[in-house]
């Protein structure tokens, strides 16, 4: 039970201390108030972190550095709802399955991939398993409709 309030005294921070009432003013035992004062901290700390997600824009400065020949337009295009670095990490792996892929049907593979290695894959299996063109692998393995 809390110690009563003496008449005439305020029931202030410092009065309260003096009459023995711990805790942060709101009644409150120490190692709750702690606890609550952690909880808020770690909160804030978490809630932080969604400023360090990978957004298109980062995605566009990293198709900058690993093309730096790349267009505007299709870099936009690679770019466009990449909320990780899979499109870019896919462009830069389809080289090795098809050296001579046209820069568009590459960036229209590996745009809004979510999986570098399985869109590879995927592409290098229906290119050279089933025969299908590039175009048609394209449309077979890239993660995005064809745009009309």
């Amino acid at each position: 039970m809390a110690p009563k309030n003496p008449p005439g005294d305020p029931m202030t921070l410092g009065n309260m201390r003096r009459l023995g009432v711990r805790g942060g003013g709101w009644g409150l035992d120490k190692e709750v108030a702690r606890t609550i004062r952690i909880f808020i901290i770690l909160l804030g700390l978490t809630s932080s972190f969604s400023a360090l997600a990978y957004d298109p824009v980062d995605c566009f400065d990293d198709i900058a550095r690993a093309d730096p020949t790349i267009n505007v337009g299709l870099a936009t295009k690679l770019c466009s709802g990449a909320w990780s670095p899979e499109p870019v990490k896919c462009y830069r792996l389809v080289p090795d399955v098809d050296n001579e892929i046209p820069r568009f049907i590459a960036i229209d593979l590996c745009a809004g991939s979510t999986n570098a290695q399985n869109t590879v894959s995927c592409y290098r299996k229906a290119m050279g398993d089933r025969g299908l063109s590039r175009g048609l692998a394209t449309t077979l393995c890239g993660a995005k409709k064809q745009e009309r």
